[in-house]
């Protein structure tokens, strides 16, 4: 197996856990940004197959109702605009920015 081959399976098992970079890379035993910098090389590369889908449909509710006195959280990372109204559920929220790091 040539260390592109290796380094294009970790970033495919990356994408397919569910795990933030830092988790997966621990979880593999590799540094971190290496595995970050082969999923950007890859990437420019068009290895890694389709460009990731622009938008993302959640599927879950994020938050608990709304209350009057709860404010609203809007996010701009890269190109995604993330807004939530209401009170969050932290681990929910988690998991949706775990989501879009793995996508930079």
């Amino acid at each position: 197996m040539t260390t592109q081959e290796r380094w294009r399976a970790h970033v495919a098992a990356w994408k397919s856990s569910g795990l933030s970079c830092r988790a997966y890379a621990a979880k593999a035993g590799i540094n971190q940004r290496t595995l970050t910098w082969w999923k950007s090389k890859l990437a420019s590369a068009g290895a890694m197959g389709p460009a990731p889908a622009s938008f993302v449909e959640v599927t879950e509710q994020l938050t608990a109702p709304a209350a009057a006195d709860v404010g609203v959280i809007e996010l701009d990372i890269g190109s995604a605009r993330i807004r939530v109204r209401g009170r969050v559920e932290t681990e929910a929220l988690a998991r949706v920015l775990d989501v879009l790091e793995a996508r930079r």
